[in-house]
């Protein structure tokens, strides 16, 4: 079958490539169980004190859900204080639903910060503004704009609630830039007693230190002031290099560029490079981009593969030797910023940057040795380090590798082969992504853990802001 050449950035290889795996049959060393769709139990709601079924909840990819018999939506601070001092159940915090862990699922009371919305007091001297809890990262683009200022960088899933990208250190990449946390100058929340407090660097500082990566364990963070920057545009480059290039050329193309990353494609000899630079105003393409047919290419291609399992790696290399080199322009936030119509799962660790291409090298031969049934590409990134207790990053430069899976299919056995990778490496979980380490081996990562615990106990002595998971990564239980 003939292949046109393809124009694709990044939304469109996810497009293209879940188009192949959407209709996939392949199977893990040809074991037909692992074709089995996976999916959650159906869940019918929990009664609450009055008899009412409350909604059950249930995250962006399906992965975890919950059948919660209290719906919590404070309207305000003192809302919220009441509601802690007179709660007798646990308390677990939601935001956009885009973690993958365990962290929000309980079977007692769940808090929704609906009305906790906006940006204020943007600061045009300063670059600092604050920013309530539940509004999501995409809100902030256009309003920061106006005012001259920009965040210094985001990650590619812009509809996260600002609070919960704090919590579990979301993140972008560049070498020179670190966590969203790492932009957080201070911070309010309720804590476990009903307190309101306040912390900065110089106020409550073991708290600030603590409550800038807390994973929703310390108490209900409900103001951020954050630091941001001069407004500016982006350029974002992307091609395709030949696999050993890519691993060669990584951390030279990191120190050049802005920001920079990189998706692997299992079971393929291709990777696809991504730069992003700052460009004036009058740099600015006149055109925008074309997405091509790749959607259409892909999913044609995807018929072969169910027909012929067999040829996998010669027709995912055959749709990625074909792709174009892709420019597009634009504000920063319109570049950073990706719509996420694919559904997945997915698994996060970070290494010592001076590894990153060792771990993925490792990673990529293991999924063709044990001919892993996955073809959704693995996004590469690097962070700067911080100095957060519990940040992924703390105290070292990293390079985060995310695995992923199509939200319908089983991704247990292609995370469980490649998860002690990482940990051969010395690698650090995403907090809001699946992994399977303990309280045991996460203290060992973390020099700070026992003194997280301490802010934690200060902050939450009757273990308020806790669920199964919270006990089982913080060994509370």
């Amino acid at each position: 079958m003939k292949i046109d050449k393809l124009q694709m950035d990044r939304r469109s290889l996810l497009k293209a490539v879940a188009a192949v795996g959407a209709t996939s049959t392949l199977s893990l060393a040809g074991c037909s169980e692992n074709n089995i769709e996976f999916a959650l139990p159906e869940l019918k709601g929990a009664l609450d004190k009055n008899g009412d079924r409350v909604q059950p909840w249930q995250n962006w990819s399906g992965n975890q859900a919950c059948e919660h018999n209290e719906l919590l939506v404070p309207k305000n601070t003192d809302d919220i204080i009441n509601m802690v001092k007179t709660t007798k159940q646990h308390i677990r915090l939601v935001g956009s639903g885009h973690s993958f862990s365990g962290l929000v699922p309980t079977s007692e009371s769940l808090m929704n910060l609906a009305y906790f919305n906006g940006l204020s007091n943007i600061d045009t001297n300063t670059q600092q503004f604050d920013v309530a809890a539940n509004t999501v990262l995409a809100a902030a683009g256009e309003e920061l704009w106006q005012s001259g200022i920009s965040l210094k960088n985001m990650p590619d899933i812009n509809t996260q609630t600002f609070a919960g990208a704090i919590a579990t250190s979301t993140h972008g990449t560049g070498m020179n830039y670190g966590s969203m946390s790492n932009d957080v100058v201070q911070l309010s929340l309720v804590n476990g007693l009903g307190e309101e407090m306040t912390c900065s660097k110089n106020e409550n500082t073991d708290l600030f230190n603590a409550a800038r990566t807390n994973i929703g364990s310390l108490g209900v963070i409900t103001k951020l002031r954050m630091q941001a920057q001069d407004k500016y545009y982006l350029k974002e480059t992307t091609w395709m290099m030949g696999l050993e290039e890519g691993l060669a050329k990584a951390e030279t193309l990191r120190d050049k560029h802005r920001n920079f990353e990189m998706y692997a494609l299992p079971h393929a000899d291709y990777i696809l490079g991504i730069a992003l630079d700052e460009v004036s105003e009058s740099d600015l393409l006149t055109q925008k981009s074309s997405n091509g047919d790749a959607y259409e290419t892909f999913k044609t291609l995807s018929k072969v593969v169910d027909a012929v399992p067999f040829l996998r790696s010669f027709i995912v290399n055959t749709g990625a030797r074909t792709v174009e080199k892709e420019e597009r322009t634009g504000k920063n936030f319109e570049i950073f910023g990706n719509l996420r119509d694919i559904r997945f799962n997915e698994m996060e660790y970070s290494v010592p940057a001076e590894h990153g291409m060792a771990c993925l090298k490792e990673i990529l031969d293991t999924i063709k040795k044990q001919n892993i049934d996955v073809i959704f590409p693995m996004e590469v990134r690097y962070i700067k380090a911080d100095d957060i207790w519990l940040s992924p990053f703390y105290q070292r430069d990293s390079c985060a590798i995310s695995c992923h899976n199509f939200h319908d299919k089983d991704y247990k056995k292609y995370f469980a082969a490649i998860e002690p990778i990482f940990w051969k490496y010395n690698g650090r979980p995403h907090w809001g992504k699946i992994h399977t380490l303990t309280a045991k081996e996460q203290r060992a990562h973390y020099p700070m853990f026992d003194e997280f615990l301490s802010v934690r106990q200060a902050m939450d002595p009757k273990a308020i802001f806790t669920n199964n998971h919270i006990n089982t990564v913080l060994g509370l239980a």
